[in-house]
């Protein structure tokens, strides 16, 4: 039993050993072979884009109209509550062996509040809105790094090899995302907005794809 279990596991991680690891260089070649490598890069992409916002939540939360102090005082329980739903979502997800549907659930719960927060002056429906703003990109992202180690098979080197491909290309997304606000001299800023929505519902839309 032992060995049909040793097996299966090998037969299941692409006919692989970890003895057949080979140098560094030969992770990032099996990497860049494997269809996985990319299609976990665009989902990672679309998760860092969707993260962007964080880079001016002051300046959305500013719009509710408060002074400053106070509006650095209530841009902090929507982060408390991303941290309480990560640990809740990612327990849930490991209990279940699921990834897939946990990140398309908090990315669409995402999506809402973007939608709410453009669809409404009431400062406590946008507050709210911000609350699921701030929770599904943290949550999708916290669940599809360990998605990407999970499901890509042996080598060690491979594995690592990929996570530093998704990495460093969804890191690109940083030079354009701080241009997605639309600040205070455009005509639309009385509208909360930010453009043009497009951060939450790009890895929507790629996990449907997949």
């Amino acid at each position: 039993m032992s060995e049909m279990a040793q097996y299966r596991m090998v037969v299941s991680a692409g006919g692989r050993s970890e003895d057949d690891e080979g140098g560094a260089w030969e992770g990032v070649r099996l990497a860049c072979k494997d269809p996985f490598t990319w299609i976990y890069t665009v989902l990672h992409f679309g998760l860092i884009v969707a993260l962007s916002f964080k880079d001016f939540f002051p300046s959305i939360v500013k719009t509710l109209g408060y002074s400053n102090l106070m509006t650095y005082l209530i841009q902090a329980p929507p982060y408390i509550f991303a941290y309480l739903a990560t640990c809740v979502i990612s327990w849930s997800s490991g209990r279940h062996m699921e990834h897939c549907w946990h990140i398309i659930g908090s990315t669409v719960a995402c999506i809402i509040g973007v939608v709410i927060m453009i669809s409404t002056l009431n400062a406590g429906a946008r507050y709210f809105g911000m609350f699921l703003l701030c929770a599904g990109p943290f949550v999708g992202l916290n669940i599809h790094i360990p998605w990407e180690t999970t499901n890509v098979a042996r080598p060690r080197t491979k594995r690592g090899a990929l996570v530093a491909i998704t990495n460093c290309i969804a890191s690109v997304s940083h030079w354009f995302t701080p241009y997605f606000f639309v600040g205070p001299s455009s005509s639309a800023f009385q509208i909360p907005t930010y453009q043009p929505s497009f951060a939450p519902k790009n890895p929507a839309i790629r996990m449907v794809a997949f």
